[in-house]
């Protein structure tokens, strides 16, 4: 099985910390949220990932010379549009390395090594959607419409008919690549595909009968760093999904990467 890492965004909306470095190198505890997701990847017996990237890509390049991979193959691939597109367009980029099982990722996730657990070790269906169910859906969010436990609806626009957030981290397996490769190339033949989300071809899958299943991950920690709330948000949370100390000096106001 391998990864595949969606890190090529620039990340704007985390401005200052994104105004030289890409968000997937900011500091959590005493590690990137690449660091973190790699590291994750790893203990799940995954040995090889790889990373879209875009904005920044000389110090993400930098920085994955210089980190130990411990035997994992770690490969970038570039997104030479990342200015003007979403994340279809990265895993069309990609969708070279799509020969067999695939986590997909985004780059600004940050989570307990036991969603990815549970993602993993899910294999009734084909393809594994986590989900997180809340009190209150945020314009942000990726929200899915459910009825009982089969999705029927998946995208950002769902704020009246929301049953759960959609996390970040989706496992396909078997066909489900192979359907999920076709449906990226229906999605990139559609006017405006270079704005859309890959999220749009599991949303054609489902619109087509295809099984996705839901995988509700409860109590376990899962955000996206999109703002610098969430940042200080991951920081202040660190030490459940880090399995460290909490570091005393994010106490303090978020400092000035």
């Amino acid at each position: 099985m391998k990864a595949v890492i969606l890190a090529a965004g620039r990340g704007k909306r985390l401005y200052p910390y994104t105004k030289y470095i890409p968000k997937c190198l900011l500091d959590i505890g005493g590690e990137t949220i690449l660091e973190h997701q790699i590291n994750h990847i790893r203990d799940c017996g995954i040995d090889e990932v790889i990373i879209v990237i875009g904005f920044g890509f000389e110090k993400v390049e930098n920085f994955l010379r210089n980190y130990d991979s411990l035997g994992m193959k770690v490969k970038t691939v570039y997104n030479p549009f990342y200015q003007t597109t979403n994340s279809l367009i990265s895993l069309w980029i990609a969708r070279g390395e799509m020969d067999g099982d695939i986590v997909v990722m985004n780059g600004d996730d940050v989570f307990e090594i036991e969603v990815l657990e549970q993602a993993l070790a899910t294999r009734d269906e084909k393809i594994c959607l986590p989900i997180k169910i809340k009190s209150l859906y945020e314009e942000e969010d990726m929200k899915v419409h459910m009825r009982g436990k089969r999705i029927i609806e998946i995208g950002k626009t769902l704020t009246n008919r929301s049953s759960a957030e959609s996390v970040g981290i989706r496992v396909f397996r078997d066909t489900g690549v192979e359907f999920l490769r076709r449906a990226i190339e229906e999605e990139m033949r559609i006017e405006g595909a270079e704005k859309k989300w890959y999220i749009s071809s599991i949303h054609r899958l489902i619109k087509k009968g295809y099984k996705v299943k839901s995988l509700d991950i409860q109590d376990l920690f899962w955000m996206d760093v999109d703002y610098p709330s969430d940042l200080f948000k991951a920081r202040f949370n660190s030490n459940k999904f880090l399995n460290k100390p909490y570091p005393e000096r994010f106490l303090r106001v978020v400092d000035s990467n």
